[in-house]
């Protein structure tokens, strides 16, 4: 078997996986992922239509996720002041502590297992083929911000001293804006 069948394997067993360890705590694996991403989304990227390119599902879908979610008590849809139609999600403490209950902290373990090189390795050459597969695919690639070309410092220039902005939004980014992900990302390089 050739090395790029092999990661192709691998990378679906570990699908596999991950998909079977998420019927959990009564959520099925869309649930868990909704979660996720809303605790690790910025505050323009908390909305249904993000959160359905992020999972590369339809909105109907996420809809019926939220719904469920919404009923069990770990999100809530809140609207915007300014714009009285666009919504907002936002994880209730329940839907926090659940997510301190997570499936996946067994991958997280296991990954901790493996040495700072190999960690970085495999960080960086998922990261590569998800980024292949989302720009073949059409979809959205999603990362934190403080990778983005977007990220600009106050004065506009690429200089990301503080403070700085996001010049596709135009708005002031937080330290905190920083680490997390966005529908709007494009990578830097």
């Amino acid at each position: 078997m050739g090395q790029i069948s092999e990661i192709s394997d691998l990378v679906a067993r570990l699908g596999r996986i991950a998909h079977t360890l998420q019927f959990s705590a009564g959520l099925n694996p869309a649930q868990w992922e909704a979660l996720r991403y809303l605790d690790r989304a910025n505050r323009y990227s908390r909305t249904p239509s993000a959160l359905a390119a992020y999972m590369g599902t339809t909105k109907g879908t996420v809809s019926q996720t939220l719904i469920a979610l919404e009923a069990k008590g770990y999100v809530e849809r809140t609207r915007d002041g300014a714009d009285r139609r666009s919504v907002s999600l936002v994880l209730t403490e329940n839907g926090r502590d659940l997510l301190g209950k997570d499936p996946l902290r067994i991958l997280q373990e296991a990954g901790g297992t493996l040495s700072a090189a190999d960690g970085d390795a495999m960080r960086n050459g998922m990261n590569l083929l998800v980024g292949v597969l989302t720009r073949t695919l059409g979809r959205c690639e999603f990362g934190i911000c403080d990778e983005c070309r977007h990220l600009l410092s106050a004065d506009g220039k690429d200089d990301v001293a503080a403070p700085v902005h996001c010049g596709f939004i135009g708005e002031p980014l937080s330290e905190i804006d920083l680490e997390r992900i966005c529908v709007n990302f494009q990578p830097a390089h």
